[in-house]
């Protein structure tokens, strides 16, 4: 397969995950789905899995919150698989490629959230208000889903073509000032979602296991992916024993 077809099915790839990102949210678009599926493309079946996993834990505890946009491990992933592929640098040059490259997509996002998205919108109701069915679909869903091939699928394609230093020379063009910004914002993006979170537990009988979860992380050095498997003992077991207090309850 020639490198232009390859870079031409990672293009479609990303902006099919973007798609699904925006509207069915079936997870295509994760590092753990996009890593093997362009490690295939690229003929390399082994790398792509590997570094699909490397960046998927990541960005594991990379939440969307608002309208503050993270990083982005979408198009970060593709690109630095068939980064690490073409270069032959393996997981270690995919990591190296990841972070710099997801804030592309992290700037493309913003721009689409930010002004993009509220431009259709408005077409849209402006096409509620004159009842154009057409015109409803069209700035809600198609042209909204096309912005999808140009911001992200368009960038992808033309940085597995040309390779690595087309990448670099592209994130070297972004001011620092920018990148520092971005960085600063995304940083904190995870604070204000656990925030979030913390506001949301009104019930005072589940502070133990929050209390549990930061004891393990914070002196046990349990990484997340091991919280989240102590999270779901946790609830299996506050569920049986409450079902069981329940059933001694009937008796």
């Amino acid at each position: 397969m020639s490198l232009f077809l390859q870079a031409l099915l990672v293009a479609v790839a990303v902006t099919i995950a973007f798609i699904d990102a925006h509207t069915t949210q079936t997870h295509i678009f994760r590092p753990i789905f996009i890593g093997p599926v362009v490690g295939a493309i690229m003929g390399d079946f082994q790398t792509g899995p590997q570094v699909g996993v490397t960046v998927e834990l990541m960005f594991l505890a990379v939440i969307f919150v608002g309208t503050a946009v993270p990083p982005n491990p979408t198009i970060s992933t593709a690109i630095a698989t068939a980064v690490a592929i073409l270069g032959g640098g393996g997981t270690d040059l995919a990591v190296a490629t990841a972070l710099p490259v997801s804030f592309i997509g992290q700037i493309a996002e913003t721009v689409q959230n930010s002004v993009i998205n509220v431009w259709f919108m408005h077409r849209a109701e402006n096409s509620i208000e004159k009842l154009n069915t057409r015109g409803l679909v069209m700035n809600n869903i198609v042209y909204t889903m096309a912005m999808n091939a140009l911001l992200y699928g368009v960038p992808t394609f033309l940085a597995v073509y040309y390779g690595a230093d087309f990448v670099a020379a592209i994130i070297k063009a972004i001011p620092d000032k920018i990148i520092t910004g971005l960085s600063v914002g995304g940083n904190m993006v995870g604070a204000v979602g656990f925030a979030l979170l913390l506001s949301s537990i009104k019930n005072r009988t589940m502070w133990p296991f929050l209390f549990l979860g930061f004891f393990f992380a914070a002196y046990l050095k349990i990484n997340m992916v091991g919280i989240a498997l102590l999270a779901v003992v946790f609830a299996a077991l506050y569920f049986y024993f409450k079902l069981a207090d329940q059933s001694e309850g009937e008796e």
